[in-house]
Formats: structure tokens, sequence, C-alpha cells
């Protein structure tokens, strides 16, 4: 009874007889989804795996607890679910051959920035990496847990927005940690509510940086644009969309039109075919003018126009405004003036209006505000007495002089026209209601009859089911085109189903969404919708790969990360090494490295091989290599160092069916 047990969820210590925590209601029998960790693994002989906090295309993030030091802990788990996948029941991960290079290099990608994260870990506004280690075919970083609210959920509390003077204090510190980040060649490209974290302390910390091809679309990875706060060229892979630290001031700029209007900005996608994005001070009059022109600045849609770094940025948006915030308008454009506006000019007010109220916010002459003016310009957005379009006034109080008013007068006509149209509308409705009734009472054929009485129920059926349909349709459907279904089936599971049909299509890459039953825009009712798709299994042809220095075993690894469909055939005649590979043949004809197979339409590699050695010798195993090897020296190369295809090792007489390891596993 006195033994415990520590919670997966909230790292609490508990009774070991309890299945839900006490603390957070977590339920140890939980499912967790087999892509990912198991909850109570233990990493490095250090750290036990909670639960699955979120993934995206880089990789996985776990709550966790480092059982040296005693404190919760988050951990990054580098697994690009699209180039490998996880072996079932363990946490080792497994990588498909085609995959490899790939795989590698973004893992080298993925080590060299949260090395260089952890050189900033004495900084307050950065979430810092504590350690870092390689185990299971890739790598993992281990942050400190911080405690606090994401700053979309700190809106949320706060009335949904910020004035410039909240905004003025508690931002500062995070655009000079936002330069400081940019000098070390590091660029975040997701700055947005959801990846900025509010502490107890009232600080910012920024999290959630990630490797350069998850925040760009189309860049070899599932991407993820944070939609509003994505600069326009993350939408674009091609080398003329340049990014940098522009890209960044373009997020930092929607993140304060966001956090000042309490209104998301418009995606970057669409503003470029049609740019209709409001300013910030037409959404919020309160929000100084001059910040409001340099957030628009820092979110033009050209990144050469934009302002470039987050120290020219943030001079402009503290400096203090050289011209007159709200200009008089000059009498050129001022109202005409008609017999009314004379005689209300000689009037005295019945009730003089009570001054202006005083705001704190326009008193402070840093701000770049004249709160004598912003009461005498009609255009700022308050109604004190000046004439809105030159023949409406509104002075804000009643004179009681009546007479100063014109009242249109009531023709003999408008007196009858309501009651003429009310007597037509009834006499139409009564005509229905007989024809209606006529057309019952009337006899008719039993053709006919039975036309007649099922005609309108099919209607009404038909109607009460659409009106039905239409009041549960509450989801809009994604383009699904291009994205991997494997990862889309997780991340939507709640949303909508998939099913899927495979099919060989040479545009898209093998698991590739390329046509979807329900159009991107359409409605459909969430949590009930079954969405047919069609995924590719890759290109219908495939080029044979190259047996030199294979094993069997080595190259039946290869030919099934392709896909490409073969069978083994004993070569009796050759005096070549046991377990070695002699020929090919693809229809009847002798084939070669790099000679091309029709997949789609089932053509079969014959793969020759000899076994004449194994008969007078004893087969060996070849010595297995440690799987972390190549993520060790991934983590220790320097950033110039280009990633190498992993090791082979000279065959050895064995059982064709045996297998040996590389560095990184390939995918069996």
């Amino acid at each position: 009874m006195g033994d415990k047990k520590r919670c997966y969820s909230c790292m609490e210590n508990y009774e070991s007889y309890k299945s839900v925590c006490p603390y957070c209601g977590y339920d140890e029998n939980s499912p967790y989804n087999p892509m990912y960790i198991a909850p109570g693994t233990i990493l490095h002989e250090r750290y036990m795996v909670g639960v699955l906090l979120g993934f995206n295309g880089e990789g996985a993030t776990y709550t966790a607890y480092d059982q040296t030091i005693g404190c919760k802990v988050l951990i990054r788990e580098y697994v690009p679910i699209n180039l490998c996948t996880r072996v079932k029941n363990k946490p080792v991960i497994s990588v498909n051959y085609n995959n490899l290079a790939k795989y590698k290099a973004f893992m080298v990608e993925f080590t060299e920035l949260n090395k260089s994260l952890a050189r900033f870990r004495n900084n307050t506004n950065i979430i810092p990496a504590v350690d870092m280690f390689a185990e299971n075919n890739t790598t993992y970083t281990v942050y400190e847990h911080v405690e606090g609210i994401s700053l979309l959920e700190f809106l949320k509390d706060n009335a949904g927005e910020l004035s410039w003077e909240q905004v003025s204090k508690l931002f500062p510190q995070l655009f000079t940690t936002i330069g400081i980040i940019h000098n070390a060649g590091i660029t975040h490209r997701a700055i947005s509510p959801e990846t900025i974290y509010v502490t107890e302390k009232g600080e910012l910390k920024l999290s959630a940086f990630c490797i350069s091809a998850v925040r760009t679309a189309n860049a070899g990875l599932e991407y993820e644009l944070f939609k509003g706060y994505a600069a326009p060229e993350q939408y674009s892979a091609s080398t003329s969309s340049r990014q940098g630290s522009w890209t960044d001031v373009y997020g930092v700029c929607a993140l304060l039109y966001r956090v000042l209007t309490g209104c998301m900005p418009t995606e970057a996608s669409s503003r470029m075919e049609s740019d209709n994005l409001c300013e910030p001070n037409a959404l919020n009059r309160k929000i100084p003018p001059h910040v409001s022109r340099v957030i628009m600045e820092g979110m033009n849609i050209s990144g050469r126009d934009r302002i470039q770094t987050i120290t020219e940025l943030v001079t402009k948006l503290f400096e203090q405004p050289t011209e007159e915030v709200n200009p008089v308008i000059p009498a050129t454009v001022a109202p005409p003036i008609d017999d009314y506006t004379k005689r209300f000019n000689s009037r005295q007010p019945y009730d003089a209006p009570a001054p202006a109220p005083q705001n704190e916010y326009y008193d402070r002459p840093q701000n770049g505000y004249n709160n004598q003016n912003d009461y005498q310009n009609p255009q700022n957005g308050y109604n004190d007495g000046y004439y809105d379009d030159g023949s409406n006034y509104n002075d804000g109080y009643d004179d009681g002089n009546q007479s100063d008013y014109k009242y249109e007068k009531v023709s003999s006509i408008d007196k009858f026209k309501i009651p003429i149209i009310i007597g037509v509308l009834l006499f139409a409705i009564l005509m229905v209601i007989i024809v209606a009734i006529l057309g019952v009472l009337s006899p008719k054929s039993s053709k006919d009859e039975s036309t007649y009485s099922s005609a309108p129920d099919n209607i009404i059926e038909a109607t009460t089911t659409t009106e039905q349909t239409t009041d549960t349709l509450d989801g809009t459907m994604l383009d699904l085109t291009g994205k991997y279904f494997d990862i889309t089936q997780q991340k939507y599971d709640d949303v909508f189903k998939l099913e899927a049909t495979y099919e060989y299509n040479d545009d898209y890459e093998n698991g590739q969404i390329f046509e979807q039953d329900i159009a991107e825009g359409e409605s459909f009712k969430t949590g009930e919708t079954t969405v047919h798709v069609k995924v590719s299994k890759g290109s219908s042809k495939a080029k044979i790969p190259d047996y030199s220095g294979c094993s069997v075993s080595q190259y039946e690894a290869l030919l099934q990360g392709m896909n490409i469909k073969y069978q083994l055939v004993e070569d009796t005649s050759s005096n070549a090494s046991a377990n070695t590979v002699t020929k090919l043949e693809l229809n009847g004809n002798t084939a070669g490295a790099g000679d091309q197979i029709d997949i789609a339409t089932g053509e079969r590699l014959m793969v020759y091989y000899s076994t004449k050695a194994a008969e007078t010798e004893a087969p060996t195993t070849t010595a297995h290599t440690e799987a972390t090897q190549a993520v060790t020296t991934a983590v220790t190369q320097a950033p110039t160092e280009q990633p190498t295809e992993p090791p082979t090792e000279k065959p050895t007489e064995q059982n064709p069916q045996s297998s040996t390891d590389s560095n990184i596993q390939p995918q069996q």
C-alpha cells in the first residue's frame, strides 16, 4: 500500500494501487500512438518518458522526468515520420533505405540547431536545452520544463488584446533575444502566440525552434506553418524565396498586430493574391499611428521592401515621431457651410457638453499623441460636433429646439401603401389554400393518386434531410493534396476519418495524398465524416540498384525498400563466393544496375545467387555495428561536414536469409 509510482503526465508520485492520477486525472491505461515512444520508456538510462505533448514533420515532444536530478523536463525526439517508422513495441527507429541520406542530412541540421541553442541556456527568453544524446537511431534534446501559459491563453485572460503601453513594457527583452539569435545565424520562422510562453514572473520565453524544412512548404518534410504569422516566402521552397531575419520581422509584426488589435492577420498566401489587410490603427484607434505604420511596413509582402532586421524594427517602433500625428484638416477640404450650419453656429447650446475625458495614454507626448488634436480632428474617429459628410450633424446632446430639424411630409399614397400590400398578400395566401383543398377533393385515377401522394412525401423527406445535414455541417475541408497520409491521419483523427486507395503516381512521393473526394472548402460534419483519398505508392518505375559489394540479404533489403518484386534463384554454375549475387535477369534478358523495371505492371526481377561455398564452410554472422554510432558521429560533426552513406562490410559466408545491420538500420 505504501509503494509509489510516477504519473506519466504531471510526473507526480501517487499510490501504486491507483490507476488514475489524483493530481491531474491521467489514466495509466490510456492508449498511446504506436508511432511514438510508449510512456514509461527509459532513455539514456536517465530520463523516463511521459505522454506525447505534440509532433510535427521534424519530430515529437514528450513530457519526461530526469531521474538523476529529480525534476520534470521536456524531451524533443528527431523523428520525421515521412522518412522513417518505429519498430513495433520498441523505441528504435527504422529508416527506409531510399530515405536514408535525407534522414541523416536533416538529423545533422537538427543536431546543429540544438547545439547552437544550447549556447543560449543563460538567456531568460529562450527555453534552454540542457542535454543532448544519441539513441535508437536518432537524436534527442532535453529542455528545461517551464511553468507558464502560452501567449494565446494569456491574451484570452486579458480581453483578447494588450495596449501599446503594456506591449512596450513586456516585449523589448524578447525582441532583443530574437536579434541575438539572428546574429548567431538562427532564424525562428514560427513566431506566434502559440510558440511564446508567459511565465509566472511575467517573462516571455520563445520555444518551438525547428529546422527550416519544417517551416517551409514543400521542402522535403511535412511542413508546419502558423497561419497569419508565416511570411510569404515560407510558402515556397524555391531559391527565389529567400529567408532570413526579415522572415522573423514579418512574424514579429504579425504578432504585434494580433496582440494590439485582438485580430489575427490575414494569411500571407491570401495576401499575395489580394492584399486587403487593414492597418492596426483602423481596428484600434488607441494604437499610435507611427506604430501602426511600422507594423504594416514590417508585414510587407515583398521581403526586399520589408524592414530587414529586428534592430531596425525596434528603432522605428520606439522612436519619437517627428510629424504631427493628427493635423487639422485644411480649410479647402472643410464641409460646405449651408443655411443649417449658419443657424447652428449662431445658436447657444442648451447644455454645454462636458470637457473631453482625459486619457492617461493620450497625455504621454512620447507616444506621439496630442490630446488637443484628438478631439478636434473629424478624421480621428471621434464625433464631437463636426459634420460627418457635410450634411448630418450629431453633437451628442439634444438642445430641445425641434424647429432646427426638417421632417419629410407623408403623402396620401404612403398612408395607404402598407394596408394595400398586406391585403394583396392575404388574398394570395387564401387562393393557395383554396387550390390545395380543391386538389385534395378532386377525383383522380389510381395511378394519378399514387403519383400525387408519393411525390410530396419524397420532396418533404429530401428537404428535411438536407436541412438536418446543413445544420450539422460544422467543418471546412482542408486541401490534403501533397500531405503524407500517415501524418494526416494521426493529426486529424478526431476531425475526420481517412480511407486510402493506393495507386502508383509519378508526380507524388510514396505515401503522399494526391486526390480527395471532398474538395477543399466544402463543409462536412466533424467527427463523423470519412474522406476517401488516393495515396501514391511512388513512381510506377524504378531503377534496378547495383548489387556489387552486397550480400544476398543486403540486396533483398534494397529491393524491398524500392518496392521491386524479385525472386531468388540459386546459381549452381557459378564459382562465386557463397551468399553473393551473381547476375540479374528481367523478362528473360540480362539486366544490370540502372535498368528500369516497371513496378506497376508487376515485373519481377530474377536474382541469381551462389551458395556453393556454403556446403563446405560453416556459416558465420557478420558483426553488428552499434545502431547509434552514426548518430553520435553526426552530433559531434561540424556543420560543414556532409552526411555519408553507411559503410558496407565485406561479405562473409553466411546463410542467405541472415541480415546485416548498417549504422542506421534500413527498414526491412
